[in-house]
């Protein structure tokens, strides 16, 4: 985006100049507009030049059907996201109703728009509310997943999907589009597709999607692979590890490595003499997967074990990712962990991030309450400037700052101590736990001091907006996770207000992003309020990434405290600058981690692109002979140059292995590679023809061929898929011995990807001409693949 806040200023302006204009219509003539701005894109008219008329028209709009006629903020908001940036936005100040206006102006080229959500709960209540104002100006709108109130059990059609994204708004959320584009990308013929090119975006809560979900990747499994039995013995094995004397553990980077001693106990257990050769490269792979299981992955916080099974935990937002498993068989590591049933590993048959998903419209834009901490990580990877919109009236909540306590135990009862003494006098309260385990915890600790309370955690994320709608109520205390800090807003109920509104009191030191998050439900809309956070330095986010002159003086603290010193709240200056210090660290650590991540998918995304292309010419072709042409002669001369002499013999076995199983024997005194090549090349056309006579007519040929082709790159692909997968976690490791982990990964990739090609081309003919054809009872193709 090239506007400046003059620019926007000056946009505004005339917007507002017309508002007397738009006034003035009849209903049918401010309709009408619809199709004047249509026919001046026809014309060649840029969005730019319509965008003043456009919006004054959608925001009378939004007044004659809504009864909300945007603020000057909003429209500003509405500019923002229509030029392609982030529009910083507080809680409480309208981001529903501002994207009804940049969503209306790209929707009149009639390539589509789309508002994308965290979860459908959102989506759903905005596509409801908003949608009368869309039909009432001629245009179409849907959500991209079925209502609430329609059976899920029911499959939706390919029809009914295409009918939805051929809408000219599409309110959906960014895991149905991202496995949206997977699925249409596996599609086996035209009719079982229904997307369209992706043309304009507005993601709201754009930090979270972009930022905090950018390295889960949303993955489609293929086949089960054969169950490893070396889950379970490497988790034994690494319960008699010990730090230091078996391992290294780098708490603050994350990072662990096997000392010489653990390598030695490995073999011993093992029994093996190499732990780091060719045949035993499972055992060491089962062995780290079991360290990161034990180290990384704590029961409460990344994952919960629910019904006997592992579910992952969004960390940012302590929501249940149901479905998704943690890649390269960690999920299974975890699970032998907690000594539960292990799920299948599957190959990967398909897989996306959200940064690779959004990269592939034509103009992205975004909201959030909270982006100006991360601005030069979204101008950096995704070219996004950030603009601050203004709040409409003056934020008046107070900020505390913040209590430090020695340890997590006097932390909680100062908060609770707090909680008890604002419930007193009336005011909600908005308890933020840093897990879902101490939401538990605090909540337990309300119930011996007799305060009633809801919570909101990853397991009763159904009674979320019943649960939020109640949080500002007079004497409410909600305990909640950070999932608290988005999403529905927070409206006070009567009386509140003059007892000094929403107080949002946090348990955990958290990133300054997410802080301001949840401070941010207090205080919207020029409401008062007041926010502080109570942490400890036994908090996870200061543990994990403390200095050793930190860890020394906690020790010391902690050492006084044992011996009879009554230590409870600290502070100082110095240890203030030490916690900011380590909350940046912990910041470029993140950013640096998915700078990494999006290194590895760039990758994949080439890879993907390019093989996606490909599938997509093989679905739309009318005509496949040609094509079917080439892979023979490809195939024929791969097979020849596996070897330099070829006698009657060998021949015989590559006729049989590669082109029929039927023929006996072959022509003898072919001298040249060119007269055996066109020999071959002679079968081939005749097993072919052969085949086609099975065939109705040249439709089914080409169906026949369609099949065969695609069955050749989709298993090649898959196989593709689950090499990069576990080339990943290889890679990772490769930097502490002093090698280029990007360029080793990079060029592996590349090298598998080129042979993939090979093995596809290969496979094609195999398939051509081994698979044997029929017509069912309703002259339908069916073919058997070996």
């Amino acid at each position: 985006m090239s506007l400046s806040k003059l620019q926007i200023r000056r946009l505004l302006k005339k917007i507002n100049k017309l508002k007397p204009k738009m006034r003035a219509m009849s209903d049918d003539e401010l309709k009408h507009q619809t199709d004047i701005f249509r026919e001046q894109l026809k014309n060649g008219e840029s969005l730019r030049k319509i965008l003043p008329e456009a919006f004054a028209a959608m925001r009378e709009a939004d007044y004659r059907v809504l009864g909300m006629f945007p603020y000057d903020v909003q429209v500003m908001g509405g500019i923002i996201l229509s030029e392609g940036a982030i529009a910083e936005m507080k809680t409480g100040e309208g981001k529903t109703l501002t994207a009804t206006m940049p969503l209306y102006l790209n929707a009149l080229s009639g390539e589509g728009a789309m508002l994308v959500t965290p979860n459908d709960y959102l989506a759903g209540r905005d596509e409801e509310t908003l949608k009368p104002v869309y039909e009432w100006m001629g245009l179409t709108v849907s959500t991209g997943f079925p209502k609430a109130n329609t059976d899920e059990t029911i499959k939706v059609s390919a029809k009914q999907k295409r009918e939805w994204y051929n809408s000219d708004i599409l309110y959906t959320t960014a895991s149905t589009l991202a496995f949206d584009y997977l699925f249409d990308n596996l599609a086996s013929s035209k009719d079982e597709q229904y997307l369209r090119p992706y043309n304009f975006v507005i993601i709201d809560e754009v930090d979270e999607v972009l930022l905090d979900q950018a390295e889960s990747p949303f993955v489609i499994a293929s086949q089960p692979k054969l169950q490893s039995n070396l889950y379970n013995l490497a988790d034994r094995f690494v319960k008699l590890l010990k730090v230091k004397r078996d391992y290294i553990y780098k708490r603050d980077r994350q990072l662990f490595w096997l000392t010489y001693n653990g390598i030695k106990r490995a073999e011993t257990y093992f029994r093996i003499d190499n732990l780091f050769s060719e045949e035993n490269r499972e055992i060491y792979r089962h062995v780290i997967l079991a360290l990161q299981a034990h180290l990384l992955m704590r029961k409460g916080h990344e994952y919960l074990v629910v019904q006997g099974k592992v579910v992952l935990l969004d960390e940012a937002d302590g929501r249940l990712k149901k479905g998704v498993q943690v890649g390269t068989g960690l999920h299974q590591a975890i699970e032998a962990k907690e000594n539960v049933k292990l799920t299948d590993v599957q190959k990967v048959a398909a897989s996306i991030t959200f940064p690779s998903l959004f990269g592939l419209f034509k103009k992205v834009s975004g909201m959030s309450g909270t982006v100006r901490t991360e601005q030069n990580e979204f101008l950096k990877t995704y070219n996004l400037k950030i603009y601050p919109v203004p709040t409409r009236k003056p934020v008046i909540r107070k900020d505390y700052k913040s209590k430090i306590f020695l340890t997590t135990s006097d932390k909680l009862m100062a908060a609770i101590d707090q909680v008890i003494k604002l419930h007193n006098e009336g005011r909600p309260v908005l308890l933020v736990a840093g897990s879902v385990e101490n939401s538990e915890i605090i909540s337990e600790l309300l119930l011996n001091d007799g305060i009633a309370h809801n919570v909101l955690n990853a397991f009763n994320i159904v009674r979320e907006a019943e649960i939020v709608k109640n949080a500002g109520q007079e004497g409410a205390v909600t305990v909640a996770t950070n999932m608290a800090g988005r999403g529905t807003d927070i409206k006070l109920g009567p009386g509140v207000k003059e007892k000094g509104g929403l107080a949002v009191i946090g348990t955990e030191m958290l990133s300054e992003r997410v802080k301001q998050q949840l401070a941010g439900r207090a205080g919207r809309q020029g409401d008062p309020g007041t926010s502080q956070f109570y942490i400890s330095l036994e908090d996870h986010y200061v543990s994990r990434a403390s200095t050793e002159r930190m860890k020394r003086y906690y020790r010391k603290l902690r050492a006084k405290k044992e011996d009879g010193q009554k230590i409870i709240q600290i502070d100082g200056i110095p240890l203030r600058i030490s916690l900011q210090m380590l909350r940046q660290r912990v910041a470029v650590q993140g950013a640096m981690s998915r700078m990494q991540t999006n290194k590895y998918e760039a990758v994949l995304r080439m890879q993907r692109n390019t093989f996606y292309q490909n599938r997509r010419k093989i679905m739309m072709a009318d005509d496949l002979k040609e094509r079917v042409e080439r892979y023979l002669h490809k195939g024929i001369e791969y097979y020849l140059n596996e070897q330099d002499r070829w006698d009657s013999a060998d021949l015989l076995r590559l006729v049989n292995d590669h082109i029929s199983y039927e023929v006996l024997g072959v022509k003898h005194n072919l001298k040249t590679k060119k007269e055996i090549e066109d020999y071959l090349l002679d079968l081939c056309h005749e097993v072919l023809k052969q085949k086609a006579k099975v065939l109705i007519n040249d439709e089914q040929l080409t169906q026949f061929y369609r099949t065969v082709i695609l069955h050749a790159m989709d298993g090649c692909w898959i196989d593709q898929m689950d090499y990069l997968s576990s080339l990943k976690m290889y890679v990772d490791k490769w930097p502490l011995a002093g090698y280029n982990s990007d360029f080793i990964y990079q060029q592996r990739a590349f090298n598998s990807f080129e042979k993939m090609i090979e093995r596809i081309n290969c496979m094609i003919v195999d398939n051509l001409l081994l698979s044997p054809i029929y017509l069912n009872e309703k002259n339908q193709l069916v073919v058997v693949f070996n």
